[in-house]
C-alpha cells in the first residue's frame, strides 16, 4: 500500500540531532511464526548428505572482499532454512568478512542458473536462531538485493533452493553504491516549508524490504524524497502499531553509507529523528522496520 497523507502548519521547537549510535542492539527478526512458505526441509531421497561438506554452515565457502562472480552445483538434502521459506532444497553457504563498511550488491545471472534461488544474508551467524537476518528473499531471481556489511562482523550469504531442486547457479557480487532504482522510492515528496508538518500513515504485511542502514531495516519500508530549499531543522516522529518495529533514517541515496542519521525502537513503539539540514538539495527520509512483522505506522515531519 502507498498509504495516505495530510499536512498542516504549526510552530516547532529547536531540534536536537540524533545519530546512528542511538539505535541500540539489534535482534534477529527470524521466528517460526514468520515462515511464509511450507517448503519442507530435506528431500525425498534416503541420502542423509554430509552436514560438514564445503558450502554448509559448518564449512562455508570463502567469499573474496572484492567484486566477483560465483557459481556452483546444488544437489542432495537441505541443512539450512529461513523465515521466508522456499528453501527445502540444497544450498551453498558463503562467508564474507568485510575489511571496511560497504554496501554489498547481489544479483542472479540467469544464463547460469537452473532454479529460482532464495537468498539469505545473516550477520554474525548462519542458522536461523543465530545472528541477525538482514535478507531473506524468495524473489532473488527477479530482484537484486543489497545490504550493509560492517567491518568487524562476519556475513553468511546463503544461496538456497526449493524442495527437490538441483542444478547450477551463478551470482554476481559487487561492492560500492547501489543505484537509486535498487530502492523503491515513494511517489510522494516531502517539501521543506517553514512551520509546516508532513503527515503520512501506512500499513504493511510481513515481508522483506530493500533499504538497509546502520539501525537495521530488513522489513518493508517507505522511502520518501525530501526536497530541502534552505538550511534548517527537521524533526520526524514515527508512531507504530502491532509488530511494526520502527527504523527512521535520513540519507542522500539508496546506499546505507549515504545515511546521515537514524533511530530505531521496538515493535509498537515510537522512533524520533532530529537533524539540521545544512545544504539545500534532495534527501530521502525512510520509514523502515527492524523486524519483518506486520503493522502500521504514522509519520509526522516538522520543519522550522
Amino acid at each position: 500500500m502507498i498509504g495516505s497523507r495530510s499536512s498542516l502548519a504549526r510552530p516547532v521547537a529547536v531540534l536536537v540531532a540524533l545519530s546512528a549510535s542511538a539505535c541500540g542492539l539489534r535482534s534477529d527478526p527470524f521466528a517460526p511464526d514468520y515462515v511464509l512458505d511450507d517448503d519442507t526441509v530435506g528431500d525425498d531421497s534416503n541420502d542423509p548428505g554430509d552436514p560438514n561438506r564445503p558450502g554448509t554452515c559448518n564449512d562455508p565457502l570463502p567469499m573474496s572482499f572484492s567484486p566477483m562472480t560465483y557459481s556452483g552445483e546444488l544437489s542432495g538434502p537441505s541443512f539450512s532454512e529461513g523465515w521466508c521459506g522456499t528453501d527445502g532444497g540444497p544450498e551453498d553457504i558463503y562467508v564474507l568478512t568485510p575489511e571496511y563498511d560497504v554496501d554489498v550488491m547481489l544479483s542472479v545471472i540467469d544464463s547460469g542458473t537452473d532454479f529460482p534461488p532464495t537468498l539469505r544474508v545473516v550477520e554474525n551467524g548462519c542458522e536461523p536462531n543465530t545472528g541477525f537476518t538482514q535478507i531473506c528473499a524468495r524473489d532473488f531471481a527477479s530482484q537484486d538485493y543489497h545490504f550493509l556489511a560492517r567491518a568487524g562482523s562476519v556475513y553468511s550469504i546463503i544461496i538456497d533452493s526449493p524442495a527437490d531442486s538441483e542444478g547450477g547457479y551463478e551470482i554476481s557480487v559487487d561492492l560500492g553504491t547501489p543505484s537509486l532504482d535498487q530502492c523503491s522510492v515513494h511517489p510522494e515528496t516531502i517539501q521543506q516549508i517553514p512551520g509546516s508538518a508532513f503527515l503520512w500513515n501506512n500499513d504493511f504485511s510481513q515481508g522483506q524490504g530493500q533499504v538497509d542502514g546502520y539501525c537495521g531495516g530488513p522489513g518493508r519500508e517507505n522511502m520518501f524524497r525530501l526536497q530541502a530549499t534552505y538550511p534548517g531543522n527537521m524533526f520526524a516522529t514515527v508512531e507504530t502499531t502491532d509488530g511494526f518495529a520502527p527504523v527512521i533514517s535520513l540519507r542522500t541515496g539508496c546506499a546505507a553509507l549515504s545515511e546521515l542519521a537514524c533511530d530505531s525502537a521496538g515493535a509498537g513503539q515510537i522512533a524520533q529523528l532530529g537533524y539540521f539540514i545544512a545544504q539545500p538539495g534532495e534527501y530521502f527520509l525512510v520509514v523502515d522496520q527492524a523486524q519483518i512483522g506486520s503493522g502500521g505506522y504514522s509519520l509526522r515531519v516538522d520543519f522550522e
